[in-house]
């Protein structure tokens, strides 16, 4: 008798989740509701079937963001609250299920592209994710934190250091290992670019890989010096040089580094030495490879 009464309870306190799950439920005839979800409730209302219930969220939360569903649900355009609703949810989530990778993947993947132009909800993206970092070793978490600081943010050296961190995962891809020496030399840390790449190049062992560390050392190392000089002139003048053929002709540097790319270095218009290859090969030196 007392079995009996527990479980009734438990439907009557699983009601108004219940009805609060269905009127999520995605409706083609019309535009779809967020509804915000609540831990506590949940909790209580299912207390053992908490990755049922993750399961079920992030099902409704795949329709809810879906486009183009039956040709009847075409570019569904979510407010920024909406989306900040969203992000409240995928927390609720993860708290039933900290080890949850879909859900990591959805807000890394698919969110931050939705979210580009709210540098706040990226912040808070990267926040889930650095969180998951310490439940999901997945070199996908980092990768998406750094991309999101780099590509989005435009904060080239904490994009550098997730990314870095992303490379030296099991299962990262090798690009990884070029990608955040050039991020590094794009935010003006030549030195740690320098030391990041010297680094990889003891340990790698694909002959390809090492081909490639091996020029963006030899690239990083002229951007550094003629860097350098083209302080040097600055203090010693109080201005710009006009050219680094300039820093040559007053001993600044003995000559001019060949660019390994097949680019060429050149003084940008904030007074920094960067190249035309932008550390990428050209095409002239794409069959050197």
């Amino acid at each position: 008798m007392a079995r009996i009464l527990i479980a009734l309870l438990l439907v009557a306190l699983a009601f108004p989740v219940m009805s609060s799950l269905e009127k999520g439920k995605p409706d083609y005839s019309e535009t779809p509701k967020v509804i915000p979800f609540s831990y506590p409730q949940l909790i209580l209302s299912f207390p053992s079937l908490r990755g049922v219930v993750a399961d079920f969220l992030f099902m409704n939360l795949c329709y809810l963001t879906g486009n183009d569903v039956f040709n009847n649900w075409k570019g569904r355009e979510f407010s920024k609250e909406e989306w900040r609703t969203i992000l409240d949810n995928v927390r609720v989530m993860l708290r039933l299920d900290p080890y949850y990778f879909d859900v990591y993947y959805f807000t890394g993947a698919y969110a931050s592209w939705r979210l580009k132009k709210y540098p706040d909800l990226l912040e808070e993206i990267n926040s889930i994710l650095l969180s998951g970092m310490e439940k999901v070793k997945d070199w996908r978490l980092p990768f998406f934190v750094g991309f999101n600081y780099f590509y989005f943010l435009k904060d080239k050296e904490k994009g550098a250091y997730y990314l870095k961190m992303a490379s030296e995962m099991e299962g990262a891809p090798l690009y990884l290992k070029l990608l955040v020496p050039r991020l590094y030399a794009e935010s003006g840390k030549y030195d740690v670019a320098i030391v990041a790449t010297a680094q990889e190049l003891k340990v790698a062992k694909s002959s390809s890989l090492r081909e490639g560390l091996k020029r963006r050392l030899k690239a990083l190392v002229a951007l550094r010096d003629l860097n350098r000089a083209l302080e040097r002139y600055k203090l010693l003048y109080g201005r710009c040089s006009g050219s680094l053929e300039e820093l040559v002709k007053g001993g600044f540097i003995k000559e001019l580094p060949e660019e390994p790319y097949g680019g060429k270095f050149y003084i940008t218009k904030d007074c920094k030495v960067w190249t035309t290859s932008n550390l990428r090969a050209v095409k002239s030196t794409l069959s050197s490879q």
